[in-house]
């Protein structure tokens, strides 16, 4: 790197490879000591790891993962393609094969999936004293420290103790008087949702990962669980609009243009269904082209109106904030705001409808039609997560999707419905 850069961080180092082209950012990358390299290749976006790896020899790219700790280097051995990860693996110095390979056993979503493998297991029968003169001795490879972890001859999880309590007892005292027994531990299988919402609620520095035999295997930080939230957080606010949840600035133009098109095409499908409703009330618009002015109004305030439902329901479902019985009572509240909403913005709309025209009847079908299709929104910005949610579909997915159709598809048949009635009786 050049030598201004050689201070940076290597998170600043990071961005700025991710801006480079995809030739110079790997040669910069080369350029670099392994040491360096394994460094900034830990802070790298992982949806742009993958090209950037991909230039690289398996031997090049080994010698740079022996020198990343082992939950990083099993992060960027799964984002590689099976041929690539495969032939990497097997230049892996022995001890970071065994060791990587252990963690990559683990899907990507679970505990055992995010953990790290940098902990400290004791035994209970040693003192604090014994203790503290291993952690000065062994300083420049231990961890960072924020509990330590009491295991019997079999490794199995028995107590934890924190770093205050080990630098503030008297250091004759044996690790059992001090360990607290009742440890809070996650399984290795246990969803990293999950684990987030344990970390959110208890606020945790960090939580074992055992097995079901409650054999100690690693530990999740609180650092690991921030990356999963904004994970998760940037995965359901792109699913809301139709993306992949993977997708950054960045990303090659190839990939976000899979990722978009389909859904894309699937909003074309629902906007064809709106324009077959106005297209069935052809004949009512061309008697009434002031119409025609409303549709757009009444569609639009009726789809914001379901994505701020949808919002909510959706954040609380991904927060796990739902309790058995809440989904009624969140219908209840919505369908009144629905209500009041849709009074409020109906008599404005229907005030500004009479004034333009100096027509009553339009002021009452706009009115009516907007609090209709206000209701309508409501309504489905809960039922249709909670519908997805029962059918095993993520509601993150395709909720906005229903709920705009909903909304677009109400709100015409509402107003056309109701003009074309008025009609009827109130010929122009």
């Amino acid at each position: 790197m050049p030598s201004e850069e050689q201070h940076l961080h290597p998170a600043d180092v990071a961005d700025q490879l991710e801006r480079l082209p995809i030739e110079e950012a790997q040669e910069q990358l080369r350029q670099m000591s392994h040491e360096e390299a394994a460094a900034v290749l830990a802070e790298v976006d992982e949806e742009a790891r993958p090209e950037l790896l991909h230039g690289l020899s398996a031997p090049e790219l080994a010698h740079v993962i022996d020198e990343m700790a082992n939950d990083d280097a099993a992060d960027v051995i799964a984002e590689l393609s099976p041929e690539h990860a495969k032939d990497v693996v097997e230049e892996l110095s022995p001890e970071a094969k065994s060791r990587v390979t252990a963690l990559l056993h683990y899907p990507p979503d679970t505990a055992g999936g995010i953990m790290s493998d940098q902990f400290i297991a004791l035994r209970s029968d040693e003192t604090v004293e014994d203790v503290l003169l291993t952690l000065r001795a062994q300083k420049d490879e231990s961890p960072a420290i924020s509990y330590l972890y009491v295991t019997n001859a079999r490794r199995q999880l028995i107590g934890i103790i924190s770093l205050r309590d080990l630098v503030f007892s008297p250091p004759f005292r044996r690790l059992a008087e001090i360990m607290n027994p009742d440890v809070k531990q996650v399984l290795v299988t246990d969803d990293q949702e999950k684990i987030a919402r344990l970390f959110e609620h208890y606020h945790y520095m960090a939580l074992p990962v055992v097995d079901e035999h409650r054999h100690l295997h690693g530990i999740v930080s609180s650092q690991q669980v921030m990356d999963v939230l904004r994970e998760e957080a940037t995965e359901d606010m792109q699913l809301m609009v139709g993306l992949s949840g993977e997708e950054r600035v960045l990303t090659p133009w190839q990939r976000s243009l899979r990722n978009r098109l389909p859904w894309l095409c699937v909003n074309l499908a629902t906007a064809f269904l709106a324009g077959a409703v106005i297209a069935i009330f052809e004949s009512t618009i061309a008697k009434w082209a002031a119409l025609a002015v409303f549709l757009p109004i009444i569609a639009g305030q009726g789809g914001n109106a379901g994505m701020q439902t949808l919002t909510v329901i959706i954040r609380e479902m991904a927060l796990g904030d739902m309790a058995p019985g809440d989904g009624w009572k969140a219908l209840f509240k919505e369908l009144l705001l629905g209500i009041l909403n849709g009074l409020a913005i109906g008599i404005i709309v229907g005030v500004v409808g009479y004034m333009w025209k100096g027509n009553i009847v339009l002021g009452v079908i706009v009115g009516v039609a907007m609090l209709l299709n206000m209701v309508a929104a409501a309504l489905s910005g809960v039922l249709v997560p909670y519908t997805l949610k029962w059918c095993k579909v993520d509601p993150a997915l395709a909720s906005s999707i229903f709920v705009t159709t909903v909304t677009d598809v109400g709100g015409f048949l509402f107003f056309l419905g109701l003009a074309t009635l008025a009609l009827k009786w109130f010929p122009l």
